[in-house]
């Protein structure tokens, strides 16, 4: 996530936690710390409490990187699978407007959108400034499941049976996920699999 959240296509203002559990929505982690609380658990004490200290973070990078840090040790505490997508936090994500990407990135981005999308949207992208939904998506993260692991059961993973799913959504121009995707490839090894909504 860190090094998804660091490419430098990435807009870093456009970074927002959003909390959601049950019927409450809030853009802090105060959801998912209420939830823990009352889980009447003496274990998950440290927990709450390092929550609320990365939920005080300014920086929404370093509060969701943080926040996936602190839950880790406590996964199985935590595990719920049948209950996993009554808790969901966000991480919303955005691109830089395509006058702020560097000539190189805004070429090859360009190149992409022409060949994964429309005339019109390609042309919009062109012109430096396009619809702020053409570059934005959000990683799930559910911490009653931190893993993700449900999704073994629905998609036939070519490798690492049974290993973590961090599942990255994206709402905005095909070609922009398809270079994110490329991107991440290069730098990391990391391959991708299509795990639901419109494939590329």
């Amino acid at each position: 996530m860190d090094q998804f959240l660091s490419l430098d296509e990435m807009d870093p203002d456009q970074i927002q936690i959003e909390t959601f559990v049950g019927n409450s929505r809030e853009k802090s982690l105060k959801p998912l710390i209420a939830y823990i609380s009352t889980q009447k658990r003496t274990d998950l004490g440290t927990l709450v409490a390092a929550l609320k200290e990365a939920d005080e973070l300014p920086n929404q990078k370093q509060k969701a990187i943080q926040f996936v840090k602190e839950l880790l040790p406590y996964k199985d505490a935590l595990r719920d699978e049948s209950h996993q997508d009554n808790i969901i936090v966000f991480v919303h994500y955005g691109l830089k407007q395509p006058s702020k990407l560097s000539p190189p990135a805004r070429a090859k981005l360009g190149k992409s959108v022409k060949e994964f999308d429309t005339a019109d949207q390609a042309a919009k992208f062109d012109s430096g400034e396009c619809p702020t939904n053409y570059l934005v998506g959000n990683i799930n993260i559910y911490p009653l499941a931190l893993e993700n692991t449900s999704w073994h059961r629905i998609v036939e993973f070519p490798s690492a049976k049974g290993a973590p799913v961090l599942e990255i959504r994206f709402m905005g121009l095909r070609g922009v996920f398809r270079y994110l995707l490329d991107e991440m490839t290069a730098r990391t090894g990391d391959t991708f699999v299509h795990l639901d909504g419109e494939s590329i």
